[in-house]
């Protein structure tokens, strides 16, 4: 054999050696995003845990809710891997909607090569954002520009943390599971969501827009609307 056949033949035995390994790297990658791609539909909470202020223990709220006749029923509604938050609070069987939670649409987008939930918006964007809701929602006067700065602030300070801490999510056969971690590496919260039927998604979204319209009403008897703090 030559030294050139030699070379030949090495050298189309590395080309299939990298052909095999992108082959892999690329089925590796495919099945990845089909293990973490969440399908589109409304995802309602079922469980809602948080740690307690004096420790890293998580407590289960959702149960001590029902013991108390309060209960979150946040909802996700999920596009093309994109997600968007609904924030429902029901305290002795009435629900409240705010007006500034449904109206604030703060987009994120599920990353399934990394298994996380990204914040699609910039920290200038989101507070374009905020200051056009505030200014369209709020009456105007001295009285309003201190609060509308105060509120500003808060919700922008409030995003700064949103984007520093890591968000990952679980697919499950009927739902998912979103965790919160904190900067020291402990789990913030944890939610469990169910994923509804197309017939309880249209149920529950037609509750949720008459309580929001019902909020809106309330909400023209206010002075001022000063708190704007945002979940997630």
């Amino acid at each position: 054999m030559t030294k050139a056949k030699k070379w030949k033949i090495a050298i189309i035995s590395v080309l299939g050696l990298v052909a095999v390994v992108l082959i892999a790297i690329g089925e590796g990658r495919f099945w990845k995003y089909q293990e973490n791609h969440i399908p589109d539909g409304t995802y309602q909470m079922v469980k809602y845990e948080a740690k307690s202020a004096y420790s890293n223990e998580l407590i289960n709220w959702t149960e001590r809710g029902e013991n108390n006749d309060s209960l979150y029923e946040d909802f996700i509604v999920v596009e093309n891997m994109k997600s968007q938050f609904y924030y429902v609070f029901v305290g002795d069987g009435e629900p409240f909607v705010s007006p500034f939670e449904h109206d604030e649409k703060i987009p994120q987008t599920f990353d399934p090569r990394t298994g996380t939930l990204k914040q699609d918006l910039t920290v200038s964007e989101y507070k374009a954002l905020v200051i056009s809701y505030i200014d369209k929602i709020s009456k105007k006067g001295e009285e309003y520009s201190r609060v509308k700065e105060v509120s500003v602030q808060r919700c922008v300070d409030d995003y700064k943390k949103m984007l520093k801490q890591k968000r990952t999510y679980e697919k499950s056969p009927n739902g998912l599971v979103l965790t919160v971690y904190a900067d020291d590496g402990h789990i913030e919260s944890r939610r469990t969501f169910k994923r509804l039927s197309s017939e309880e998604a249209e149920e529950l979204k037609s509750g949720y827009d008459g309580d929001y319209e019902y909020a809106l009403e309330y909400h023209k008897g206010w002075d001022h609307y000063g708190d704007y703090a945002i979940w997630r």
